[in-house]
């Protein structure tokens, strides 16, 4: 993918402008002898003088304008052509039979060059295989069936090149009959790529299209009636006249509007004083006329200017299909553009437009590198609380299936050799009391790992759910605890895991501390998960003063949740959670 730097200087006339400036200048002269030396022999019923200066005129007028535009694109040298080709069609005008001869060698020549600038305008490139097979099939008529029919076609002004005379009705139906496939091809052509094109598209396309379908759709109209002397056939070459004409006159219009494009960018420059700076894409996308334009910005972590952010610092993509234009600032890319490819026919209104708005895009360029770094802040402490979590649940797995069990199995070892010492024939009073003690304190420390392993992470909360964890938390506590509850389905781990240690927590704490006679552990699912633990102790809990509660408020946080703490003296604490997933 190609980025198109942004411009913010005018366009420089450069060198390869001279040349087509040259061709069009020596066709302007060839056209003036054309008309002299045709002019007594026009017939009035015919285009006159002026039209086909007019016309020939405009061409090559728009060509010159074209490539001081865009001096790499064909379209100008097509334009050139398509002049210098109307003014050769006049020769075959002449009563000379000499310049009436090589007038009808070429007396379609425009015709090809303008097949060729209807099917690739605006980008001067064939789209394809159609495209390029009906322009090649535009100049082998034009330049190999229309010379090659002038061996047998008769005319009033003595033909110096008929060999082989045939019928002129013939000769011109076969003509005909060509000219009609050609133009239904390019009219559907046309027809199809204008129902496929973008917005942007069809403001480039609409005025050359419209006069291009209409004069195409003449001419086949024209070639399917016949050409004899009738009034539609008057009248359909009147409109293929005036559309070869409009359409010169059209991409002067064209390039008339990008030029008055840039009103829009006076319009965008007063918006972007007084908007927000949450309205800045939809400025840009009303300025260059594109609803599907996207911002994006460079990654902040990483130097390639291929990786993008959008304006709340998430990643993001080139949709398939848009072009992408750099807007640097000071030498530095701050943003870019990703927009229809076809804005980069009006790069006058691209390039005054990420002009206008580089200094706002840069602004919001910082200010999607601050929303990325804390998407980063939050998503890396989501990964250390989940990484705690983990680490929890092994000490957990390592204290129940390692030391437990072999002090389970020392217990029991004990009780065993304190029973065969008593079943002994001189039993030991004094060893065996200190065998029981010893079996006692290992109970002791059994029930003390067990409950220092729930603390750690308790296994029926991986196994049953945060509901049987919150019930078996209930009851193991001294005090009374009583817990409300819907069903809850399946939530996910960092979820569970959250709710139960706030509720640990604040149970804990309302133990410990207030002297709490009375815990209510409510939770409640609405738009979220709600979890609120609420006891009728001393009060005067304060969230920045512990550092339980502030691990539990940023343990909330890491999961995009909020604690709250409401804990007045003498009024009990209630400790509230409200986490946004609510199920797996």
């Amino acid at each position: 993918m190609a980025v198109e730097q942004g411009v913010t200087g005018g366009l420089p006339v450069r060198s390869s402008v001279w040349p087509l400036a040259l061709l069009a200048a020596a066709g302007a002269v060839f056209g003036a002898l054309v008309l002299t030396m045709t002019a007594s022999g026009r017939d009035a019923a015919a285009t006159t003088t002026q039209f086909s200066a007019s016309v020939g005129g405009l061409y090559l007028i728009a060509g010159v304008i074209a490539t001081a535009r865009q001096p790499r694109n064909r379209i100008a040298l097509l334009l050139v052509a398509v002049g210098i080709g109307w003014f050769a069609e006049d020769l075959q005008v002449s009563i000379d039979p000499l310049v009436h001869s090589a007038g009808l060698l070429v007396r379609s020549a425009s015709m090809g060059f303008l097949v060729h600038l209807l099917l690739t305008f605006p980008s001067g490139t064939t789209h394809s295989r159609i495209d390029r097979g009906l322009t090649a099939t535009g100049y082998l008529m034009v330049f190999g069936i229309v010379p090659l029919s002038a061996l047998s076609l008769p005319s009033l002004t003595p033909n110096l090149l008929l060999a082989w005379p045939l019928p002129f009705q013939t000769v011109q139906r076969i003509i005909d009959g060509i000219q009609l496939a050609m133009g239904a091809a390019v009219v559907a052509v046309l027809a199809r790529r204008w129902v496929l094109a973008s917005a942007p598209a069809r403001r480039v396309l609409a005025p050359v299209f419209g006069a291009g379908l209409v004069g195409g759709a003449a001419s086949v109209l024209d070639a399917m009636l016949g050409t004899g002397p009738s009034w539609s056939h008057r009248v359909l070459i009147a409109i293929a006249h005036v559309a070869m004409l409009a359409l010169p006159v059209a991409f002067l219009a064209g390039v008339w509007r990008v030029r008055l494009g840039r009103t829009s960018v006076a319009d965008l420059l007063v918006r972007l004083s007084g908007s927000p700076p949450t309205q800045l894409r939809d400025l840009l996308a009303k300025a260059l006329g594109d609803p599907s334009l996207r911002i994006g910005y460079t990654r902040p972590d990483q130097d390639n200017e291929s990786s993008y952010i959008d304006s709340h610092g998430r990643p993001l993509e080139v949709p398939p299909g848009s072009a992408v234009t750099a807007v640097r600032r000071d030498g530095r890319q701050v943003a870019v553009l990703m927009h229809d490819p076809a804005l980069r026919e009006d790069r006058h209104v691209l390039e005054a437009v990420t002009s206008a708005a580089a200094l706002e895009l840069d602004n919001q360029r910082l200010a999607a590198e601050v929303r990325a770094q804390l998407v980063e802040v939050r998503a890396s402490r989501a990964r250390i609380v989940a990484a705690g979590d983990e680490q929890r649940r092994r000490v957990e797995r390592d204290l129940h299936d390692g030391a437990q069990q072999r002090l389970v199995t020392v217990a029991l070892t004990l009780r065993l050799a304190r029973q065969r010492m008593e079943r002994g024939t001189t039993p030991d009073d004094e060893l065996a009391e200190l065998l029981r003690r010893s079996a006692d304190g290992l109970e002791d420390a059994l029930a003390e790992l067990r409950e220092l392993a729930r603390g750690i992470h308790p296994s029926v909360l991986n196994d049953l759910g945060l509901l049987a964890a919150l019930r078996a938390l209930a009851a193991r506590s001294p005090q009374p605890v009583e817990l409300t509850a819907p069903a809850l389905p399946d939530l996910p781990a960092p979820i569970a895991a959250t709710a139960y240690f706030v509720a640990a927590e604040a149970v804990t704490n309302a133990l410990k501390h207030a002297g709490a006679q009375h815990i209510h552990i409510d939770v409640r699912l609405d738009t979220g998960l709600r979890l609120a633990v609420l006891d009728d102790g001393v009060g005067g809990a304060d969230l920045a003063a512990g550092t339980g509660l502030l691990g539990l408020r940023d343990r909330v946080s890491a999961v995009d949740g909020t604690l709250t703490v409401r804990s007045a003296p003498g009024t009990g604490t209630t400790v509230t959670a409200r986490l946004p997933v609510v199920s797996a």
